[in-house]
């Protein structure tokens, strides 16, 4: 009489299958959270269009760009405020919810020393002689060179002297966007500047998406 045997795996057959399961793991991972930073920068991107509608609506219903007030007496280079500060105003013109950052940890410099925090996007009215010239400026984080079109690098000069900071990557606000061109590729290495529409940058902390109106 034949006795039925059942064949278990081995101790070692096991860990050889959890070495392989573990290295599968570790070789998709990169794919799939680079998959997460394109799609919060596609949100980023949806989100500023929406806030660019709202804010050319808020302007053709009262007259005046949001946020003219708030920028007003400020240097050239400090013009830039947390999108949450004109909310009322976006809320006012048919935006149901002004939306945030889609990472709640995200913040970041904006065009010069100012720091938009608490998940917040950027805003800057540009002037001439302290008047709207007729356009704005939005900027998000970005995490990835796919969906960036500029990006910001360090000040040169201190806070203790600061009308005398230039900032190497700022938009002056008296300035014609029309005149301003967009990064169109991007360069990793050891400096960080713009350059003939080529941007380079040292860390994807300085990599932005900007949206100029």
């Amino acid at each position: 009489m034949k006795k039925n045997t059942i064949r278990a795996f081995t101790l070692v057959e096991m860990l050889i299958v959890i070495v392989i399961i573990g290295i599968l793991i570790a070789s998709l991972m990169p794919r799939m959270q680079s998959a997460q930073w394109r799609a919060r920068d596609v949100a980023r991107k949806n989100d500023l269009s929406q806030i660019q509608t709202a804010i050319i609506t808020s302007q053709q219903d009262r007259r005046k760009w949001p946020g003219m007030e708030l920028a007003e007496g400020s240097r050239p280079n400090e013009k830039g405020i947390p999108i949450s500060n004109i909310s009322t105003k976006l809320t006012d013109a048919w935006m149901t919810q002004v939306p945030k950052d889609p990472n709640k940890s995200n913040s970041f410099r904006w065009l010069g020393a100012a720091q938009i925090t608490n998940w917040d996007y950027g805003y800057m009215v540009t002037t001439r002689n302290s008047v709207a010239n007729g356009w704005f400026i939005l900027m998000a984080k970005t995490e990835v060179e796919w969906s960036s079109n500029w990006v910001v690098c360090d000040t040169e000069g201190t806070a203790a002297d600061a009308d005398h900071v230039v900032a190497k990557w700022r938009i002056p606000a008296n300035q014609d966007l029309k005149e301003v061109k967009t990064c169109t590729s991007f360069s990793k290495g050891d400096t960080c500047g713009i350059a003939n529409q080529v941007c380079s940058y040292v860390d994807e902390a300085q990599l932005r998406y900007i949206l100029m109106y």
